[in-house]
Parts: structure tokens; C-alpha cells; sequence
């Protein structure tokens, strides 16, 4: 909705590659302190590159474990992945690590448990120990098994093996290609859109999750947000570069900040 240092969480669910349907992954292990009690049986992981620039490290590995069954899109996104937005509802239950293959000690984890309180953020733990935190940690193009030490951390135990998915980049466009791009036309045309005050045309635009926020908006919310557009689509038509993968695409501006889109059906859709 507005560019930001961080991507908005959007509900998709989009098509598995074929290994998904073959091996979705298994984990042992539970998340426990003084409010919750998360057990978990399924494992997914995603590769990130960075091509953006955006990650705290070189190449993230993203790896679920979690009470059902997920697909590997709900763990795309630079910062916020959908699986958040899941945890926030209550349809996921588990957590989320995120660390560099090669670092063996360094981790963060998000615990996946909805809030008591819905404007509550998502709990996140940082581990680092200079001994290592793995019992085992086997990283390769298409699997990954791991296993924490069981002194890493006082609340988490976890052992997994999970296949490995990429949202790979497929174009990196700067300049006036950026300018010109499908996706930088997708968040003209909704912003447009939402200043003129069809929220329909801006809905179709968006991803599911992103519509039922924009329609989710308190009245003067939405009011304050329109004084934001005449900037917002300044900073796209000037936009400096973006970054399309196979699934996702991020727009990234001037000040830093950044806009992300998601395919929907074949279709670019605004995720923010």
C-alpha cells in the first residue's frame, strides 16, 4: 500500500513446484515458554539470494516448521512473508528460522503463534552462540536437514529435513526500463485507483490479503493515506529498479524503500 522498509504480509497461495507434492518435508521438535506450547511436524524451506540488497545476510535460509502443511509460497517476500499473515489468523502454528547456511551461529526465529492481542507484533528470538548452535546442519540446491544443539536455546527444539525452493530472479531492470516495467504500470494504475476512490479497480490490482486491508481501512486511515499518493506516484513513475522473479517482484525507490508485487493466476498483483 505504501513503500515501505518492509513487505506486507498478503495471504497467497500459489501453485507448488512438483517436489512439493512428492515431499513436503517432515520436523520433530516444539516451541514452549510461559504462553505457548507449539509443537511442529512439517518442514519447508526457501533459498534467498538478495539480489535486491535488502536481507541482513548474503543468502537467507528460510525454514518452516509448523503444525500443517504449507507450500513454499508462503515463505516469499523480503522481510514479511504470508506465513506471517497465517500465524496472525491462526490457520499456521509453529515458527520460522532464518539464518545463513554458512554461519552455524547465528539464527533468528519468529514464533508463528496468533497474538492475544491483534495489534500485537509476532514474537522474534535472536540465538547466537560462538560454539555453533547445530547438532547438524546439511544444506544443498534441494534439501536441507538440520538439528539444533540442546543448549541453543532454552524454548526451541528442532530437528527437520526439508526440501529447498527458489524464487529465482528473472529480470533486473534500472532506469527508465524500471519506469516502463509491467509491475511499476500494476501500482500506477491502482494508485490511481484509490485517489480517484474506486476501490474495486484497486482491488482487482491487489493480492487477496492486500484487497481486504484496503477495505479493511478505517475511514480517516484511508483518508490520511490518500494524501500519500500524489508522492507514492511520484516515486513509481521515477522508480530506480526492479527486481522480477519467477513469483514475486520488488520495485525499489528512491529513498530506499521499496513496493512488492506478487503473481496471481498470471497476473502481476500489488502485495503491500
Amino acid at each position: 500500500m505504501i513503500a515501505r522498509r518492509a513487505i506486507l504480509a498478503g495471504g497467497l497461495v500459489l501453485a507448488a513446484a512438483p517436489a512439493f507434492a512428492l515431499d513436503s518435508g517432515v520436523a520433530q521438535g516444539r516451541y514452549r515458554d510461559d504462553d505457548r506450547d507449539l509443537g511442529f511436524a512439517h518442514a519447508i524451506a526457501l533459498l534467498q539470494d538478495n539480489a535486491e540488497g535488502l536481507l541482513d545476510r548474503p543468502n537467507q535460509m528460510r525454514v518452516l516448521l509448523s503444525d500443517v502443511e504449507a507450500p513454499p509460497a508462503v515463505l516469499y517476500g523480503v522481510v514479511f512473508p504470508p506465513v506471517y499473515a497465517m500465524a496472525r489468523a491462526g490457520t499456521v502454528k509453529g515458527v520460522l528460522l532464518e539464518f545463513d547456511p554458512a554461519d552455524r551461529n547465528a539464527l533468528h526465529v519468529t514464533i508463528l503463534a496468533r497474538p492475544g492481542n491483534p495489534g500485537v507484533s509476532l514474537t522474534n528470538v535472536s540465538l547466537s552462540n560462538s560454539q555453533g548452535l547445530w547438532k547438524r546442519l546439511d544444506a544443498s540446491a534441494t534439501r536441507i536437514v538440520g538439528e539444533l544443539n540442546d543448549d541453543a536455546s532454552e524454548h526451541l527444539a528442532a530437528s527437520f529435513s526439508a526440501p529447498v525452493f527458489t524464487d529465482p530472479v528473472q529480470a533486473d531492470l534500472k532506469g527508465p526500463a524500471a519506469q516502463a516495467s509491467e509491475q511499476v504500470a500494476v501500482l500506477i494504475a491502482r494508485a490511481q485507483a484509490l485517489a480517484r476512490g474506486d476501490m474495486a479497480a484497486a482491488a482487482a490490482l491487489s493480492t487477496e490479503a492486500s484487497a481486504a486491508d484496503l477495505g479493511a481501512m478505517p475511514p480517516d486511515q484511508m483518508k490520511a493515506f490518500a494524501k500519500q499518493i500524489p508522492g507514492m506516484l511520484r516515486q513509481l513513475k521515477a522508480a530506480k529498479r526492479v527486481v522480477v522473479r519467477r513469483e514475486t517482484a520488488a520495485i525499489l525507490v528512491g529513498d530506499g524503500s521499496w513496493f512488492s508485487l506478487v503473481r496471481v493466476g498470471g497476473a502481476w498483483k500489488a502485495a503491500d
